[in-house]
């Protein structure tokens, strides 16, 4: 069957006047059966359905995209693969856009600002509708988020996000989070507290620890910068922690995110602190303050609604193409647990 497309198909891929040729039909027929078109009938597309799954037929995004003005492709670009909060994110963004007729590419920059550029020119040539990104550790601008923009294509930044007039952001209160979070260790009576914080070029960071020092400083708590850990590479947690915990009396620990909390609690039950000397609370998503003992107390957000938000705001921006921007802070509440005993 086939036999006079099938050497063709063999040598290059099929494209719709392939697949128009072989079934002896239009390529605009072809078009409309693969679309569910309603002036197609179900046997035809049954018939048109059948031949491209055969022949392995994958649509020209660039002809769709200059024959409708949208390629129905949303990109999302995130710093890396993070094992807790990374799941209900994307989980989040994909409720929204699975009943939009949108499909998600999935970028990953390696924390590589260069990378993240190189997306940038990917994000460009497939011709997407819009992104949706978390930035790097090393981007310190969205200089280079301005050809995108040059090309109408809106970006939405979450989580970790660069504050402009010119994208979208969706994120948590962070300097709230931390304010709320170190409150709630002093008011249970712990005074000598360290926190212990990301990348501090971040946005993300540099809010969080405003809120730490300024909860330290409405409680009339001294403190110096020794009482600040700022842990570009959490997996190296041991060399930044072990020995300040050793030498000093500390009774309060904050931990900005899951992931500096999970490479924290070793250094914790290996040097016999947790839970008999020090009392913990963290910012999380609150998936892994259940798997420790005691479970741990924390401000929990919700990468899910988020991703929620984030998708919904994007489509608004693809929708509207008004380039009306638009900041959300997520709201935050507290879950008290185990980990916080009266000082």
């Amino acid at each position: 069957m086939y036999k006079n497309i099938l050497y063709l198909w063999l040598m290059k891929r099929t494209n719709i006047k392939d697949l128009a040729k072989l079934l002896s039909l239009n390529p605009s027929t072809i078009s409309r059966a693969l679309s569910n078109h309603p002036d197609i009938s179900p046997k035809t597309k049954e018939r048109v359905k059948k031949a491209a799954e055969e022949f392995n037929y994958i649509p020209n995004l660039h002809a769709k995209y200059f024959r409708q003005k949208n390629s129905g492709l949303i990109a999302l670009i995130l710093p890396e693969f993070y094992m807790f909060f990374t799941p209900s994110l994307m989980d989040g963004i994909s409720h929204i856009l699975s009943s939009s007729g949108y499909s998600i590419i999935i970028f990953f920059s390696n924390n590589d600002f260069l990378k993240e550029k190189e997306i940038m020119r990917h994000c460009l040539s497939w011709v997407v509708d819009g992104v949706l990104m978390a930035v790097s550790e090393n981007t310190e601008s969205s200089e280079h988020l301005k050809e995108l923009k040059l090309s109408n294509i809106p970006v939405v930044l979450l989580d970790k996000v660069i504050v402009s007039d010119e994208y979208s952001t969706i994120t948590i209160d962070d300097r709230k989070a931390a304010f709320e979070a170190t409150s709630f260790l002093i008011n249970h009576g712990h005074k000598n507290i360290v926190g212990v914080f990301g990348n501090p070029k971040l946005e993300i960071t540099k809010e969080r620890i405003i809120g730490f020092k300024e909860a330290l400083i409405h409680h009339n708590v001294n403190h110096t910068e020794y009482d600040v850990i700022c842990v570009t590479h959490p997996e190296n947690m041991e060399l930044y922690l072990e020995d300040k915990l050793r030498t000093t009396p500390f009774n309060g620990l904050f931990i900005m995110s899951d992931e500096l909390l999970f490479n924290v609690y070793p250094s914790l039950t290996k040097l016999n602190l947790y839970p008999n000397q020090l009392s913990i609370i963290s910012i999380s998503d609150g998936k892994l303050p259940f798997h420790l003992y005691p479970n741990i107390t924390h401000i929990k957000h919700s990468g899910f609604e988020i991703g929620k938000l984030a998708a919904e705001v994007l489509l608004t921006e693809i929708k509207s193409n008004n380039g009306i921007v638009s900041h959300h802070k997520m709201e935050t509440f507290l879950i008290e647990l185990g980990s916080v005993k009266q000082g």
